[in-house]
């Protein structure tokens, strides 16, 4: 028992505070250096664009398998299963470099969301043995980060091919696994635990950033700039939002974001305004980081956060594939609009009826601030 404790205060100490960051990052960037080959894939291979999103959306469905394969995979020891995770994600995105037939793309894509979701249930399992606030926001901001490297290497490399290469430096990520072997606590027999209620958080909750994905193909050149400066923003937003909601009632902080996001996502998709997308890139993603906190007041059991999550990533596959259909704008206002009206309705109506009909103004500011 006391070799346990010891081994996990080393993990905690010597290596959770760079790993799960660096996990959630280069994860990020395997599964979401795709959208900014799009055009590019159109051009080279002669995909129709309805074909390159699908390649887009496609590890969403295979991040689905997450609940099923995690348990068995991470008796390997959890840090060891996030970096080995990399690495095969590495060796894949070079062989994609390779591969120009639509089947074979779709093969390897969907493989990079199976490992995209041990990797990121791996990091962020990890980052909890520091109970680190900082470590924690900049794990989840790891979307951020690996967006940010998919958007500088493309705009110097400019070609799908030599970026799915370059992803090759992260190969030999799992021999610094070798001490790092601590087997998690949660793991246990493959099994589904759901909540409803915290897969409509997270449905409604990613769909800022899921509509992102299509982002780069929407704005052409112009979107190196734009991910480069809101991205950056957006790994602020991951910090401020929760430390904010120490501060002030959660409440106040989820519908103050959504007007935000409202807001901004349909001037943006209005009038093109190139603040507005920064703006909503950055509120829309830093909304992930208060989702976790959202589950946590509706008490839900930790088990059900995991799975219910991954199964929402299928309006990751959705959301690209359906909002490029027919006027590209119009369907995404209105799925901004039904999202953020949506999460509005959801929480006033979920966390207003938790609140006591006579209590006390101490127990009263009490749950508002819980």
């Amino acid at each position: 028992m006391a070799n346990n404790k010891g081994n996990v205060t080393k993990i905690a100490w010597d290596f959770n505070k760079i790993s799960p960051i660096f996990v959630y990052s280069v994860a990020t960037f395997f599964l979401m250096d795709f959208a900014f080959f799009i055009n590019n894939i159109v051009d080279t291979l002669h995909f129709t664009y309805l074909e390159s999103f699908i390649l887009l959306g496609i590890p969403f469905i295979g991040r689905m398998a997450t609940p099923f394969v995690y348990p068995p995979m991470a008796k390997i020891g959890v840090p060891r299963l996030a970096l080995l995770s990399i690495s095969i994600m590495a060796l894949i995105s070079f062989s994609m470099a390779y591969e120009n037939q639509f089947i074979e793309l779709f093969i390897s894509r969907f493989i990079i969301g199976i490992l995209f979701g041990t990797a990121t249930s791996a990091a962020i399992e990890t980052s909890s043995f520091t109970k680190n606030r900082i470590v924690i926001g900049l794990t989840m901001g790891g979307w951020a980060i690996g967006w940010l490297l998919a958007a500088v290497l493309f705009m110097f490399l400019k070609s799908w091919i030599l970026v799915s290469l370059a992803g090759a430096v992260f190969l030999p990520s799992f021999i610094f696994s070798k001490k790092h072997n601590v087997i998690s606590p949660l793991v246990r027999k493959s099994h589904l635990d759901f909540s409803i209620k915290v897969f409509i958080v997270f449905l409604l909750g990613f769909t800022p950033a899921y509509i992102l994905e299509i982002i780069p193909a929407y704005l052409g050149n112009s979107s190196f700039v734009e991910s480069i400066v809101a991205y950056s923003i957006a790994i602020v937003a991951y910090l401020a939002l929760p430390y904010m909601v120490n501060r002030f009632s959660i409440t106040r902080i989820i519908y103050s974001t959504l007007l935000v996001i409202l807001v901004s996502g349909i001037l943006f998709f209005l009038t093109k305004d190139m603040a507005m997308i920064v703006i909503f890139t950055a509120f829309g993603l830093g909304m992930n980081s208060l989702l976790p906190i959202i589950s946590r007041r509706l008490d839900i059991e930790p088990e059900k956060i995991g799975p219910s999550m991954n199964f929402s990533a299928i309006s990751g596959f959705l959301l690209p594939v359906i909002l490029t259909v027919g006027i590209e704008y119009l369907n995404i206002i209105v799925a901004i609009l039904l999202s953020s009206i949506g999460m509005f309705i959801f929480i006033d109506f979920e966390f207003n009826r938790r609140l006591p009909k006579r209590n006390s103004g101490k127990r009263l500011r009490y749950n508002l601030i819980k």
